[in-house]
């Protein structure tokens, strides 16, 4: 699954498109390497990218009163545990590229660009 950001992508939000952008340069990265150790460090950069932007759309979904925060939190908690399992599973030395290229893809291409274009128009309607 080739996974590269293009301005269609964008939802709208600077902050949320600027981090947008960078995940999808680090799903990129990951499909360039071929590397285990490279991976891995990419694998935490990936981790700990994805909880700082999912810090940053729960704040704007919290101070807007988005109504289904709790339902886009719980994809949130999804995909940080399944990035942990990820994580657990290189430091036994079983990465699972296509897995996560496959999980990472998904995300990028389904989540990003409809779940959080729904925050972005709720956020543009409410003013």
């Amino acid at each position: 699954m080739n996974v590269e950001w293009n301005d269609s992508f964008k939802v709208g939000q600077a902050d949320i498109d600027a981090q947008h952008r960078h995940l999808f340069d680090l799903i990129h990265a990951m499909q360039a390497t071929d590397n285990p150790v490279r991976a891995g460090l990419l694998i935490m950069q990936l981790y700990k990218h994805t909880r700082v932007h999912f810090e940053l759309e729960e704040g704007l979904m919290r101070q807007h009163k988005f109504p289904d925060l709790a339902v886009h939190t719980g994809y949130h908690n999804n995909l940080l545990s399944r990035l942990n399992t990820i994580s657990e599973q290189v430091g036994q030395g079983a990465f699972d590229k296509p897995a996560l290229m496959a999980l990472m893809g998904d995300w990028a291409l389904r989540h990003t660009v409809q779940d959080d274009a729904l925050i972005a128009a709720f956020i543009r309607a409410a003013g």
